[in-house]
């Protein structure tokens, strides 16, 4: 069977230490979650022992997410971050639509967090952001319907 060759992760440096530092925080848990699947196994039969149970799935979403982690590491590319006044990841943008303006900044696709203000490029509007400058108009689909929102500012 030949390994397929995936494409490369696009991300900022940020993201990517960011990543770095959540798997060796994973990493550091498992020993502790591996024991507590042990003692909740030695306390007898496991068809009805619901810690056992519920430490093993603990136990399973943590490797999970250590294997997915591991994975996009290996794939990222980190982006250099220099927009010359084009929206790129790692641009910050500040965008009007009529809700107002707000400001995020352009991220790969795997580290996008609106809480924090981080656009991934596989949304929609910032896939619609990408390679503009201020003053354009982009228009985006949501499921809403399509809407329309102008770039302010690129830094």
């Amino acid at each position: 069977m030949s390994q397929e060759k995936y494409a490369p992760i696009p991300m900022t440096a940020s993201g990517f230490e960011a990543l770095k530092a959540e798997l060796a925080e994973l990493r550091a848990r498992r020993p502790a979650m591996v024991d507590e699947v042990a003692a909740a196994r030695s306390q007898g039969d496991l068809s009805e022992n619901f810690a056992y149970h519920d430490a093993r799935q603990h136990l399973g979403m943590l490797d999970g997410r250590i294997q997915t982690i591991e994975k996009t590491l290996t794939r990222a590319e980190v982006v250099e971050e220099s927009s010359q006044g084009v929206v790129r990841i790692g641009s910050r943008v500040l965008v009007r639509d009529e809700f107002g303006e707000a400001s995020y900044e352009i991220v790969g696709p795997t580290e996008g967090n609106m809480a924090r203000g981080l656009m991934s490029v596989a949304a929609p509007l910032g896939s619609a952001l990408l390679e503009r400058r201020a003053g354009d108009t982009v228009t985006f689909k949501t499921p809403g319907g399509a809407r329309k929102a102008t770039i302010v500012s690129v830094s």
